[in-house]
C-alpha cells in the first residue's frame, strides 16, 4: 500500500484532495497551507517525486514532521519543515531561507530523498540533484540541502512527505507520486531505475532508497 496525501489533515482550508488523494489542488487564494503523506517515517531510506501542474508564486516540497496547524501556515516556518521553494531555488526551514538550487514551475518533476539513517535530506529537478546532491553518499551527505534532526526529537516524532502552496495571491496543483507510477490521473513518460523493486517512478530511484509504502516501511 503505496501512501497518498492524507485528506484527515484538519486544516487543508479549501484545497481539494482528487484522484485517490493523489492530486493537491489549493482552490482559494485567501490560505496557505501544505498536505502531508498518509504514512510516516522514522528510520530508513525514502523516495518519492511530484508533477508541479500548475505553479503559484511559492510553492514547496520537502518533508514535515507535523500535519499543517492552520490554514495561514506557510511551509517551511516550523522547526523541522525542510523545503525547496519553487520561485527562488531556496530552501526553507524555520522560517529561514538560503540559496540552494534552481527554480521550478509547471510541469516540472521535483524529486525529494531523505536518509533518515544519517539524517540528510536531498532534492533534484527533471532527473537532476540540486547542489551537485548524491543521495548515496551515506554520512559524507555530498550536496545536501540539510542535515535534519532525528524523528525521534522533532515534535510529532517523524517526518511525513509533503508538497505546499505558499501564497495568497494565486493557486496552484500538485501531483506527487509515491511509487505508483502515475502523477495523478497521468502515467509516468518512462520507468527510472529502481534497485528496491518496489514501486515505479519517472527518474532514477538512488540506490538503497525505497518507496513510502507499508512494504518499504517494513524493509
Amino acid at each position: 500500500v503505496f501512501a497518498t496525501l492524507n485528506p484527515l489533515d484538519a486544516y487543508l482550508g479549501n484545497s481539494t484532495l482528487t484522484y485517490g488523494n493523489t492530486k493537491f489542488n489549493t482552490e482559494t487564494n485567501s490560505n496557505v497551507t501544505y498536505a502531508t503523506s498518509t504514512l510516516g517515517m522514522v528510520s530508513g531510506k525514502f523516495y518519492f517525486e511530484a508533477k508541479l501542474e500548475t505553479a503559484a508564486d511559492h510553492n514547496y516540497i520537502g518533508i514535515s514532521d507535523r500535519p499543517s496547524p492552520s490554514t495561514s501556515t506557510y511551509f517551511g516556518g516550523g522547526a523541522y519543515d525542510y523545503g525547496y521553494k519553487s520561485s527562488s531555488g531556496e530552501k526553507k526551514n524555520n522560517n529561514s531561507s538560503t540559496s540552494y538550487g534552481n527554480t521550478y514551475t509547471t510541469n516540472d518533476i521535483v524529486m525529494c530523498a531523505v536518509d533518515l539513517d544519517n539524517l540528510k535530506v536531498y532534492f533534484g529537478k527533471n532527473g537532476t540533484w540540486q547542489n551537485s546532491g548524491d543521495p548515496t553518499s551515506g554520512s559524507t551527505g555530498t550536496g545536501a540541502a540539510y542535515t535534519i534532526t532525528a524523528p525521534s526529537s522533532t515534535t510529532g516524532g517523524q517526518y511525513f512527505f509533503c508538497v505546499a502552496d505558499g501564497t495568497t495571491t494565486n493557486n496552484s496543483r500538485w501531483r506527487p507520486n509515491f511509487g505508483n507510477g502515475r502523477f495523478g490521473d497521468t502515467a509516468i513518460a518512462s520507468a527510472g531505475t529502481n534497485a528496491s523493486n518496489i514501486g515505479i517512478f519517472e527518474y532514477d530511484v538512488p540506490t538503497g532508497y525505497t518507496a513510502l509504502c507499508t512494504k518499504g516501511l517494513n524493509e
